[in-house]
């Protein structure tokens, strides 16, 4: 079991794991960058919250459902990465199951520090479904692999457009293609230093980590199938997030181009990388700053975009992704994770 869940963490309250102390300093941090948003970009409180409450409600209800098709698209696609790395004999899983995992591993991102979210849907998988947590996780390091790559695609097809019409100062789009990029680059030539190194790094370590390595090779090689169905159902995912912030645009009266639209999701996605719960405090004055510097509007207006948006991307995903994280500790499921539950909870306190 990995050792960031232990005993101890899996019985502890909800309540406990939302107000530790990490949590409780990146609200800090978030305060803080809120009062620099404030002061810098002179940001009216008073006309933002009038504007997000004059907000269609038709609107924001669409954006929460289009948000929500995002999990059981990439649902699809990382159940096709598991079958491809467990084999073709192997039971192939649930979408609807992926779905749930990856929404508790976005609900785990969103109150924990250092983006946990990944190992925490990969510690279910392995011990609900009995299968090796390092091949799990190799599945995970492919599925941000095509991530990054459609990231970085579709921020060329943004760029191109924009550029063409002079909608933004290109030094902005180039710093965020050069982040997706140096992701994607970091991303392929650690793959290739792991493929081209696999029987020199197995002849460096003990022998039960050497099988643990093999197993993790396993899941992001073996899971390298199928590209072009893993590609259209990860594009669809991103798709939705981006229909979900021109929805949120539309809801409040607004008109942007569709280019700009993609490049501020997409720059969201990167802000939100940032090591604290949901990327707290940096997305917020960062979205913030590129709509004020990018377009016409004004912060109060800009401001309003951004709550609107991170109380469905953020807020919604810590109340229902909490309500199903209860549920399951109510219900847990079958395997060794249920087993260690039932001992955690028969332990003396």
């Amino acid at each position: 079991m990995p050792g960031f869940l232990n005993r101890r963490s899996v019985s502890a309250p909800l309540w406990r794991r939302v107000l530790s102390v990490p949590t409780l300093v990146s609200l800090t941090l978030a305060l803080g960058f809120l009062s620099f948003l404030i002061f810098r970009f002179d940001v009216d409180l008073g006309k933002t919250w009038a504007l997000v409450r004059d907000a269609n409600i038709g609107y924001v209800a669409a954006a929460v459902a289009v948000h929500y098709t995002n999990f059981l698209f990439r649902g699809i696609s990382w159940s096709i990465l598991l079958r491809n790395a467990e084999g073709r004999n192997a039971s192939a899983p649930g979408v609807f199951y992926c779905a749930e995992l990856i929404l508790l591993g976005w609900f785990t991102n969103s109150v924990a520090w250092m983006r946990l979210g990944d190992a925490y849907r990969a510690y279910l998988y392995s011990n609900e479904q009995r299968a090796p947590f390092p091949l799990v996780m190799g599945t995970i390091v492919t599925e941000r692999l095509v991530g990054t790559a459609l990231v970085v695609l579709l921020l060329l097809v943004s760029l191109s457009y924009s550029i063409g019409g002079r909608q933004f100062p290109p030094q902005s789009a180039w710093t965020v293609l050069g982040i997706a990029v140096a992701l994607f680059a970091a991303l392929v030539l650690g793959l290739l230093v792991l493929i081209g190194l696999e029987g020199r790094i197995k002849g460096w370590l003990p022998a039960r980590v050497a099988r643990h390595y093999e197993s993790f090779h396993q899941g992001y090689l073996g899971s390298l199938r199928q590209i072009p169905w893993l590609a259209f159902w990860a594009l669809l995912g991103w798709l939705a997030e981006i229909a979900r912030l021109y929805l949120v645009i539309l809801a409040l009266g607004l008109e942007l181009s569709l280019a700009l639209v993609v490049f501020i999701t997409l720059a969201n996605s990167l802000l939100s990388l940032v090591p604290t719960p949901g990327g707290l405090g940096a997305v917020e004055p960062g979205v913030t700053g590129l709509l004020v510097r990018l377009t016409q509007l004004t912060a109060p207006v800009a401001g309003a975009v951004v709550l609107v948006d991170r109380a469905i991307s953020y807020l919604s995903v810590i109340i229902f992704g909490g309500l199903l994280f209860l549920a399951r500790q109510a219900h847990p499921r079958g395997g060794r994770g249920a087993r260690i539950l039932e001992a955690a909870e028969e332990e003396p306190s």
